[in-house]
């Protein structure tokens, strides 16, 4: 119950933001609008305001984080993924997971304070970066449309496919004391079927309901099915965010809605639910990076640039694709997004996590150091992909 009230007054609030224009300001400067929640925070925390409860919360960010999770699963025709989308197919199930193992494993070599487990669920966090952080950034870049397509189809991917790995990983991060951790693993296990059961029946519904109908409509239809998922999905003890996943997955599949009218979708929900995701992270988890150490801006500075990048490039060597979109897909495709922010305040409440407080130390201070390092390059290195880009055209004329 606690949950769907604070779902249906955060949408209440985006709603308002919306019609009065605030939205739309703060969603073309995410990294201001983050480090204006994170202002709000510090200035909290210095006048020990009150704050709401931690599960209303984290209740919120995860109603936000199943809007994104359901937007990004409709985009996706999973059966024409890997023949569509190569080099999107190619960074979902080679870059993001080797991400994840490179990110998870410095985290625990780096810091003591985190467990096996709980570095897994840091790097299951961050992972999450597929919701761009700067869709004006890809938008406006001299890249070719192909490439932009791949950046939106893996960003998809990632989110849609990542998330439920990411919840897997925090129940895995449960107490390794008697079967406290089996125990969580096995309620994630079946709040997952359920959850995928629910979301995935009520999405084909939707989808054969409206089988002939295009734009506007199916729209509707497919926001209906995600919501109905999330709400019945509390009801009968399911995972919410897998459900809304599992309806927008299952509806992208068995639609015939173009993807014109996909990325309308998206554009949408991220439009709304992204500047409030980095306003609330900012206001709950920005305060928290007072408490890091050396290592902890050490691994932040490394998990926003090279371990992001690098696992990336690796993957793209053996494609087709020229350098310089190699280079493009790698720092654009990979930005930190709404998604990991999201996430790590879905977790705020979970004190079940072992190293909970240090989990959220280091994924906060990890995605404010993503969100700001890309914010800041993402200009010079458009400019500098339009240089090399022109270079590399010259040469094959000559050629």
């Amino acid at each position: 119950m606690t949950l769907a009230l604070v779902a249906f007054g955060t949408a209440a609030l985006l709603f308002l933001a919306a019609r009065t224009g605030v939205v739309r300001g703060a969603a073309a400067a995410p990294a201001l609008t983050l480090l204006a929640g994170a202002a709000v925070g510090f200035l909290a925390r210095a006048t020990r305001a009150p704050a709401p409860p931690t599960d209303w919360i984290a209740s919120a960010g995860e109603a936000g984080l199943a809007a994104l999770v359901f937007v990004s699963a409709a985009q996706l025709r999973v059966s024409r993924f890997a023949r569509h989308c190569p080099a999107s197919f190619r960074l979902t199930l080679g870059g993001a997971p080797l991400f994840l193992l490179v990110a998870s494993l410095c985290a625990f070599v780096l810091m003591p304070q985190l467990s096996l487990a709980s570095a897994l669920l840091v790097g299951g966090a961050l992972s999450l970066n597929g919701a761009a952080f700067d869709r004006r950034a890809v938008t406006s870049a001299p890249a070719p449309p192909a490439i932009k397509a791949a950046v939106r189809m893996e960003s998809a991917a990632i989110v849609a496919l990542g998330a439920p790995v990411a919840i897997f990983l925090a129940a895995n991060a449960a107490p390794d004391a008697g079967s406290a951790r089996t125990g969580a693993l096995f309620a994630a296990s079946i709040g997952a079927l359920k959850g995928f059961a629910l979301g995935g029946a009520i999405g084909v519904v939707a989808a054969r309901f409206k089988q002939r109908i295009s734009g506007r409509g199916a729209a509707r239809t497919a926001f209906a099915s995600g919501v109905a998922s999330f709400l019945l999905a509390s009801l009968i003890g399911a995972d919410s965010v897998i459900a809304a996943g599992a309806a927008g997955l299952l509806w992208g599949e068995a639609t015939p809605t173009p993807g014109a009218a996909r990325l309308k979708m998206r554009r949408l929900i991220e439009f709304a639910v992204a500047p409030a995701a980095y306003f609330t992270f900012g206001c709950a988890l920005a305060p928290r990076i007072l408490e890091a150490d050396l290592l902890t801006i050490l691994f932040a500075a490394a998990a926003a640039t090279i371990l992001r990048v690098g696992p990336r490039l690796a993957v793209l060597q053996t494609s087709k694709l020229p350098r310089e979109s190699q280079g493009f897909l790698a720092w654009f495709g990979g930005a930190p997004g709404a998604a990991s922010a999201l996430f790590l305040v879905s977790i705020l409440d979970d004190t079940m996590i072992v190293d909970h407080e240090a989990v959220l130390t280091v994924g906060a201070l990890s995605v404010i150091a993503g969100v700001c390092a890309a914010r800041l390059t993402s200009r010079p290195l458009a400019q500098s992909f339009l240089r090399r880009s022109a270079r590399h055209w010259r040469q094959a004329a000559i050629v």
